[in-house]
């Protein structure tokens, strides 16, 4: 699944939707962040220019929907084996036909041919890896 031209084009048409995070120092290194959000430690692969900085940045996180059920809950993240990702929250609002604004606790822009409704709860299966666009790499 194509769900950006560029990592540039991409921050440009969802800057709005970042995060203000503080990115943590981590051992394994670029292309790997480590952020820590208001629903704990977020992994993801950079996908701006190295280096990775450490501190605070704006970055939009992005996922991949493998597959989805409604269910409610408390929202959720958490890693899973391989890279892929766990996401519990509920749909925002469609930002494109394949993307949707998807609240964990943090916005994730969530890329995803099956249309999804505004207000649904769900549980989504990320393919992995999730991603992140740093504002500040891409000159946004």
């Amino acid at each position: 699944m194509t769900v950006e031209e560029s990592p540039e084009e991409f921050s440009e048409l969802f800057a709005e939707y970042a995060t203000r995070v503080d990115l943590l120092p981590l051992p394994v290194g670029y292309p790997l962040l480590e952020a820590l959000t208001p629903i704990g430690v977020v992994l993801a692969m950079d996908r701006c220019a190295p280096p990775a900085p450490t501190g605070q940045a704006d970055v939009i996180f992005h996922a991949v929907c493998e597959s989805f059920s409604v269910r409610g809950g408390d929202k959720l993240y958490r890693p899973l084996p391989r890279g892929a990702s766990l996401l519990r929250g509920r749909v925002v609002k469609a930002l494109s036909d394949v993307h949707y604004l998807f609240d964990v606790g943090v916005h994730f822009v969530l890329g995803s041919y099956e249309p999804l409704e505004a207000g649904l709860p769900l549980e989504i299966r990320a393919a992995a890896p999730l991603m992140a666009f740093r504002l500040e790499a891409s000159g946004s």
